[in-house]
């Protein structure tokens, strides 16, 4: 049916019309309560109502007259059985319709007369293609109103089970005839199986219950189990549908004569087809190519033929110049041709040419003739078909509100004579347009066109359409009142529909029939007979239906149900084949090749050569047709079981339903990447958890000094150590780390292991409150603002302490050389008036004394100030006091001639009391800061301390001994221990896989730190260089366990089961499952969220609580670093992205630490098996022997040295050549070959990159890898070794495009100029990958030999010499940079897309476009036009360009990181050297035909008589007495198990190459029982201009006899040159 194929999607026509269709949201549903419900009864007609009646008993078939109200009585039933779909139930209502016009408009009366949620499918989709889209839909809708192609679809894949159906309904249920392929049938002999206990309700509708010749009622009755009812009363139905009067209106074509005008131009067409014709080079063209311009060329032909004939000579001018107008993928919707994809050139010849024939007569001067009077209407510029047509609308044309519809055949009829209505003046009352079905490719046909012009004609805006066919059926067009068949109807139900389009009372039903013609006369009176036969037949039927439980040949998947009959098998194969991989210059598709012999007719299915399988054979049946569906039917079993259809019986790409694809989509762009964030704990590390208790005494701490080394020198660092319960790792007690300082000062620390100290219970008090203190100074200041802070106060055993360790002042014993707990500044620390009782600080007062300093919280002595910390509340900042400057005083001058006592009064009003006091040297206290994070390369330079001096009196004093060098140490410590802490957790994940697998014991904790810290830390390393070598090491070895475990899979399925395996999401699950999330570090280190002991967590998490805690970070769709809440769990956010990114980093860690072997214990520890099996390698290799008789087209010897290497098994150097189109050997092609060079090549370029830039930063290695790992880049190699000179391919328009874009490559290195050139074949960096793919299978995976090769192989692309980033990154870039908007703008015309860039600031508009075949490409070649258009204006942005980073980069030697594998030996034992081998190239090459062998031992035949016939006709008779040759001249290898006739394989060429071949018994002798008969075959070859006929010898049975001229043909089709290689 026009415009239905079998995806399935809502169509957005239907939602837009129904402004109150429920989507079934909540804000709807309690509107929805509140709405009347509808009640179609009320409307309903009393024949409406008993048939309801009878449908709720039973299933029925309406049999109505248009207009009769079918559509309200399947409401009706609908209503009636609301209670079985209305939700929460699970069951519903399926509406089937054959057309997507059809869908669209009953959806609409459904969801206007019901209240049900209703949703329209038609046509593909991307968006329901998996089982879950479907659930989704079948939650929310109640009737689902579909084409019968969607329906049948997804009971095949069980998207949808029949028992969850409680009605369905068939709209125009006559399509369902027994012995037709219409997915009707299909949907009820497969699926609607009698001893299921739960089956839907069946209702059809109908006018005409008789399709056409060969269908019945009984029949139809039969396949839907279902009953016809009618009317009986027909005089009630007479007052709702009237009936148009019928009117014949009759023509006589003009006379065939040699000077006739038709029979001239039909001539001249004719010898411009042959002309045409006589150009092809069967040289030059592939011979696919030459089958499809040969049946392109035909189908042109007979569709102007059609056009002149029945327009005239004004209608197949105006045919040429649509078809003149429209792209290869519009023509062929117009004429019914297939897309081939080939090369158009000769249809564009042939059009012109005849346009060029017509033109002399239809235009005078480049002007079309004037039609505006009536003498121009007549022969031959119109047919009398049309002239009769013109005077049957002259006569209706002043009739008021007249509305008519013209039927035709054919599409470039409908849109020719619609033109032709509106330049006609005596018709200008006639506003016409043309109706046709909604198609892919024709853009003139849109679903909104459509609507729009049904529309204008239901306002009168048009009043007349010309119709294909999709206007017959079921469109509500009330007022139409006269119908014209201009092309008659082929079917009586085709005649029923169309009179039923005239609806309106006193309406006409016009025939045009050519009086000279009896097989139209005889139509006409056949379809009126048909009709009342059919009624009378409907009247007499009172018997009930015949049960017929029909066994279709189905093949069924135990697992799922999934079932594919022998009908659907047909399209399942054409859309698996639809499914391999594919590019312009090759579009698998299936070829079948009937034959016949003793048993039956045979199908032979051959499938393209990157398919699972290539060729079955059905078993003999009884038809063609029969045989085909068997071949399918087998193939489809086929493919199952090897895999490349799923459990659901869906290809590779379509099954969406793979649990590893669940969760959620995998988006390495990660658009939506902030909203896919979970909440997940961070590990604390188990050394520093281990707590002390109350009970214990002593308490044994271990003792780490930590050893400041600042360069400059330029403070004084005082001497801390860390304790702890437990011994750090081996690992981390000697932790060095470089902490960056302002300016370019640098802090080298390191821990020093200084054995075990024991604390008393005193001391382990004092040591924890000091600890306490120094906290509560760093991070919490605000608590000793107040006279007095207390310590300890919480306790130290808090729960909320997820850490135990000390940081303690240490001083060295010089005389015994070793280190202690300085327990006397503690003490002196702790001795502060601010940790004292205010009765314990009043009895330290003195009165002023010399040695005293009156400080605003009372007299101190000098000692007890200098060293300490102060805070001075007028300026609400704490102070180290470093000394007393003796020399000055309040009446010292401050700044310029303002002392300090003025400056205090005017900026503080402060009045001091003692300005004889001396100042205080003082240094403000610092805000702690994070020294991890990444600083810019500032020179290394001293920095003076700052300080500042402050009369005593404004000070208060809080802590004794505290000194500046005590601050410049604690503000190293925070940062130093959470390096600790994260090292220390990376220890702990390597231990744990070093337990589950040995050979990671070698990778270093730094290595795996590294691999945990994400770029957002924003330290010195981050994941990101690792991650960019741990996914191409992935992508290798997941690819190569793929290639080796599915061996019949394509390139494809290949690619997407790999994907599937290292997606994000899947990486993201294992990681989770492992538990690895615990360990990452993603948030850079915020000092003020440091706890430690003395400082807990005040947020405590739970998860009851964490939920409120920590929901706005999650729900943000901003950065939320500076924000997240840090609870005692230490729960952090983290993107599912970090997750898998971490994976993949952890694997390169592994790789450049240990190696290979380590990396794959990884990936096997966390869930990717990437082990196989050597045998699988030495199979693969060995079954490469089946290319072997390709040798003598290559040059094996040539392409070895062009590769630099000497192949063990030469079969995969052939195979590495082969291009998917080669039809010349019985499937394979490199594809298989390529998926895994693409994948090797990936890793060992990403590997070199790696080696010899490693001071590269991780986007600049991406940027890098991207411009060597694609497919430009290998296309440039593959130039420079002249690969695409040993290409074996079957597409002239291929190597046509290699070797253009070879020609440009050479020119533009050697004139040393850069231009826009040919778009890249694919196929060129296609050979490179497949040649690299098969010298690591020859090799043995011995990636040692596979990276000398590369290193060769990528030298020019490795000079980096012009670097060319996407030029789609870089304008978005550049566009960012300035604020500009930039705008990409696409638009597919037939196979070509046309790309619009647009750029649009302030100061600069610029646009520019590109098109390409491919909508990517078309993108990047329009982004590089505007980027070079703006970077001549002098646009840059600030980034420094790669080339740049480059030159400046230190470059180091290549090497191949982490190869530890030992190679596979491949070589056979039994290898036979090339040269010693008898080898045999498929004898295809003879014919170009896809034909088995005819496996006879070669005939001898009695002279046979030849007569060759060229133009001009004459006859030549040759005799030849020689044999036909050996059959074997004609054989391929196949392998087939049937037996092929001469007969057969005559009728195979014949069809590769268009000829006409026909078979007649010439000639009866001898007497009855010894009666011989001799065949005679007659071809056709349009091409040469020549007609043959073969006579084979008398035989005695008319079999043999058929084969005997069947031989000869052959032999004369060799031997005349008509076969070529």
């Amino acid at each position: 049916m026009e415009g239905c194929d079998g995806g399935g999607s809502l169509i957005s026509p239907v939602t837009e019309h129904f402004s109150n269709l429920s989507v079934g949201g909540d804000e709807e549903s309690s509107a929805e309560e509140q709405r009347t419900e509808k009640d179609p009864r009320k409307i309903a007609r009393k024949y409406q109502a008993d048939l309801c009646k009878i449908a709720l008993e039973e299933n029925i078939i309406v049999y109505l007259e248009t207009g009769g109200g079918k559509t309200h009585i399947a409401v009706l039933l609908m209503h009636e059985m609301r209670h079985l779909i209305k939700k929460p139930l699970k069951e519903i209502c399926v509406f089937l319709a054959p057309t997507v016009p059809l869908v669209q408009q009953q959806a609409k009366v459904i969801q206007d007369d019901t209240d049900f949620k209703v949703g329209a499918y038609c046509g593909g989709s991307k968006r329901l293609k998996s089982h879950q889209d479907w659930e989704k839909e079948m939650e929310e809708y109640e009737v689902f109103v579909m084409t019968p192609q969607i329906l049948l679809r997804n009971l095949c894949h069980c998207f949808i089970r029949m028992d969850s159906i409680a009605l369905l309904i068939f709209d125009e249920c006559h399509y369902a005839q027994l012995d037709s392929n219409h997915p009707y049938a299909e949907i009820m002999k497969v699926f609607y199986k009698l001893d299921r206990t739960k089956l839907p309700r069946i209702f059809g509708m109908t006018a005409s219950p008789k399709l056409g010749k060969g269908s019945s009622i009984r029949t139809l009755e039969s396949l839907l189990h279902a009953k016809v009812h009618y009317v009986e009363d027909r005089k009630e139905l007479e007052k709702f549908v009237a009936s148009p009067k019928f009117k014949i209106y009759y023509y006589s074509r003009a006379v065939n004569s040699s000077s006739c005008p038709l029979e001239i131009y039909l001539r001249k067409l004719k010898d411009i087809k042959h002309q045409c014709l006589s150009t092809l080079s069967r040289k030059t063209i592939d011979h696919g190519s030459l089958k499809n311009m040969k049946k392109m060329l035909q189908r042109l032909h007979d569709n102007l033929i059609f056009c002149l004939e029945n327009l005239g000579l004004l209608g197949a001018f105006q045919a040429c110049k649509i078809l003149m107008r429209g792209d290869r993928s519009e023509r062929n919707e117009l004429i019914g041709a297939e897309e081939n994809g080939g090369d158009d050139s000769l249809c564009n010849r042939y059009i012109l040419q005849a346009a060029s024939v017509f033109d002399g007569i239809c235009t005078k001067d480049g002007v079309e003739a004037d039609l505006s009077h009536n003498e121009a209407l007549g022969e031959p510029l119109f047919s009398r078909k049309l002239l009769l047509l013109i005077d049957v609308l002259s006569t209706f044309r002043l009739q008021p509100n007249m509305k008519c519809i013209v039927f035709v055949n054919r599409i470039v009829i409908a849109r020719a004579l619609s033109y032709l209505i509106q330049t006609i003046k005596i018709l200008s009352s006639w506003k016409s347009d043309f109706l046709v079905g909604v198609h892919s490719e024709l853009r003139s046909m849109s679903r909104k066109t459509m609507h729009s012009i049904l529309e204008k004609f239901r306002s009168g805006e048009l009043n007349l359409l010309v119709a294909t066919k999709v206007g017959e059926e079921g469109l509500d067009i009330q007022t139409c009142c006269l119908v014209i068949r201009f092309d008659l109807p082929e079917t009586v139900s085709s005649f029923i529909q169309s009179r039923g389009r005239a609806r309106m009372p006193q309406s006409e039903y016009a025939f045009l029939v050519d009086r000279g013609n009896p097989k139209e006369m005889y139509l006409v009176e056949k379809f009126e007979k048909d009709e009342e036969k059919m009624n009378d037949e409907i009247a007499s039927e009172r018997s009930h239906v015949e049960i017929v439980d029909f066994n279709e040949t189905i093949y069924k998947v135990a697992s799922t149900g999934a079932t594919v009959s022998s009908g659907y098998s047909v399209l399942l194969l054409h859309h698996y084949c639809s499914k391999l991989p594919h590019d312009e210059y090759f579009h698998p598709k299936p070829e079948f090749f009937n034959f016949d012999d003793e048993q039956g007719t045979f199908c032979r299915l051959i499938l393209p050569s990157n398919a699972a399988i290539h060729e079955i054979t059905s078993s003999p049946q009884s038809s063609s047709e029969a045989a085909k569906k068997d071949a399918c039917l087998k193939a489809c079993k086929e493919l199952h079981k090897l895999g490349a259809l799923s459990e659901f019986l869906l290809p590779g790409q379509d099954d969406a339903n793979e649990e590893l694809v669940q969760d959620f989509s995998d988006s390495d762009s990660c658009d939506d990447e902030t909203s896919r964030q979970e909440l997940h704990e961070m590990l604390v590390p188990a050394a520093l958890k281990e707590p002390w208790t109350d009970a214990e005494a002593p308490v044994c701490l271990h003792f780490y000094f930590i050893n400041f080394s600042p360069k400059p020198v330029d403070r004084i660092y005082v001497k801390f150590g860390l304790f702890v319960k437990a011994p750090l790792p081996v690992e981390a007690e000697r932790m060095e780390l470089k902490l960056c300082l302002p300016r370019g000062r640098l802090v080298m620390t390191e821990l020093v292991p200084s054995g075990v100290v024991k604390f008393d219970r005193d001391e382990i008090l004092q040591a924890q409150n000091f600890q306490e203190m120094f906290l509560k100074v760093i991070l919490d200041r605000s608590e000793l603002i107040h006279d007095f802070a207390s310590l300890g106060k919480n306790g130290f055993g808090d729960s909320s302490t997820s850490t135990f360790y000390l940081l303690l002042p240490v001083f060295l014993h010089e005389s015994e050389k070793t280190l202690s707990v300085d327990w006397m500044l503690i003490k002196r620390c702790l001795s502060s008036p601010i940790f004292t009782t205010q009765e314990e600080a009043q009895v330290g007062v003195f009165p002023h004394l010399s040695s005293h300093l009156e400080l605003a919280n009372g007299p101190h002595n000098i000692n007890d100030v200098i060293n300490s910390l102060v805070y001075v509340p007028c300026k609400d900042r704490f102070f180290f006091i470093s000394d007393v400057v003796a020399e000055e005083n309040g009446y010292s001058l401050l700044k310029g001639s303002t002392n300090h006592i003025e400056h205090y009064i005017k900026v503080f009003g402060i009045h001091l009391l003692y300005p004889d006091q001396p100042l205080l040297k003082a240094k403000q206290l610092f805000c702690l800061d994070n020294l991890l994070r990444k600083r810019g390369n500032s020179e290394l330079r001293e920095k003076e301390e700052h300080f500042i001096e402050l009369p005593p009196e404004i000070c208060q004093l809080k802590i004794i001994g505290f000194s500046k060098d005590i601050g410049s140490s604690l503000s190293l410590l925070p940062s130093i221990m959470h390096r600790l802490e994260s090292l220390l957790v990376a220890i702990e994940l390597k231990d744990r896989l070093s337990a589950s697998f040995p050979e990671g014991a070698k990778v270093t904790a730094h290595r795996v730190l590294e691999a945990l810290t994400t770029e957002k830390c924003n330290e010195q390393f981050s994941l990101e260089r690792l991650e960019v070598l741990g996914d191409a090491f992935l992508k290798f070895a997941v690819g190569r366990h793929l290639f080796l475990l599915h061996d019949t899979l394509d390139e494809g399925q290949l690619t997407r089961k790999r994907s599937k395996l290292v997606n994000n999401s899947n990486l993201f699950k294992l990681a989770t499952k492992g538990k690895l999330q615990a360990y990452i570090r993603d948030q850079p280190f915020d000092p003020s969220q440091f706890f430690a002991l003395g400082r807990p967590c005040s947020v405590l998490c739970s998860r009851e609580t964490e939920t409120a805690i920590h929901c706005s970070q999650g729900d943000s769709e901003k950065n939320v670093v500076d924000t997240e809440v840090r609870c005692n769990k230490s729960h952090q956010w983290l993107h599912k992205k970090t997750v898998a990114d971490v994976v993949e980093a952890l694997v390169g860690a592994f790789i450049v630490d240990s190696g290979f072997k380590a990396a794959t214990a990884f990936l096997q520890w966390i869930g990717i098996q990437v082990d196989f099996q050597a045998s699988l390698v030495s199979n693969i290799c060995s079954a490469s022997a089946i290319f072997l008789p390709l040798t003598a087209r290559v040059d094996i010897a040539a392409l070895e040295t062009l590769l630099g290497y000497r192949f063990h098994h030469k079969g995969l150097l052939l195979q590495a050549f082969i291009h998917p189109s080669f039809s010349a050997h019985l499937g394979g092609c490199y594809q298989r070959l390529e998926f895994l060079g693409d994948a090797v090549l990936d890793y060992l370029i990403t590997s070199y990159l790696f080696s010899v830039y490693p001071e590269l930063k991780p986007g600049q290695l991406t940027d890098l890898r991207s411009l060597s790992v694609n497919n430009n880049s290998f296309a440039n190699i593959a130039v420079h070794h002249s690969f695409h000179n040993f290409i074996l391919c079957d597409s002239s328009s291929l190597c046509t495009s290699m070797d253009k874009y070879a020609d440009f490559i050479g020119a533009v290195a050697s004139q040393n100029v850069s231009r826009e050139g040919p778009s890249c074949p694919k196929a060129l960096g296609d050979l490179v990958e497949s040649s690299i793919g098969a010298i690591l299978l020859d090799a043995g995976f011995d990636l040692n030999c596979v990276w000398k090769i590369m290193l060769a192989f990528v030298d020019p692309v490795m000079s980096f010499s012009k670097l060319q980033l996407n030029p789609v990154r870089e304008l978005q870039e550049l566009s960012q940079f300035y604020g500009w908007d930039l705008k990409f703008v696409s638009q597919k015309k037939g196979g070509t897309f046309l790309v619009e860039a647009k750029v649009k600031g302030e100061d600069v508009c610029a646009t520019t476009s590109s098109s390409n075949i491919s909508r990517k490409a078309a993108r990047r070649k329009a982004a590089g036009k505007l980027f070079g258009i703006l970077k001549a204006q002098g646009y840059r942005t600030k980034t420094k360009p790669l080339e740049e980073v480059l030159k400046s980069s230190r470059k180091m030697e290549a090497k191949l990181i982490g190869y530890d594998e030992a190679a596979i030996d491949v070589t056979a034992p039994d290898a036979i050297p090339l040269h010693n081998l008898n080898l045999h190239e498929d004898s295809r090459s003879l014919c170009d035909a896809k034909v088995h062998p005819i496996s006879e031992e070669p005939k001898k035949i009695s002279p046979s008589s030849i007569r060759s016939t060229r133009h001009p006709h004459h006859s030549q008779d040759l005799q030849s007495n020689s044999t036909i040759g050996d059959s074997s001249d004609l054989d391929t290898e196949t392998g087939s198990s049937c037996n092929k006739s001469a007969r057969s394989l005559l009728y195979e060429i014949c069809a590769e190459n268009c000829w006409k071949p026909s078979f007649e018994c010439c000639n009866e002798t001898g007497p009855g029982h010894l009666k011989e008969f001799t065949f005679k075959v007659s071809l056709n070859i349009e091409e040469a201009s020549e007609e043959i006929e073969v006579f084979g010898g008398p035989r005695l049975r008319k079999k043999d006899a058929a084969e005997e001229a069947a031989e000869g043909a052959l032999w004369y089709l060799k031997n005349s040159g008509h076969l070529h290689n």
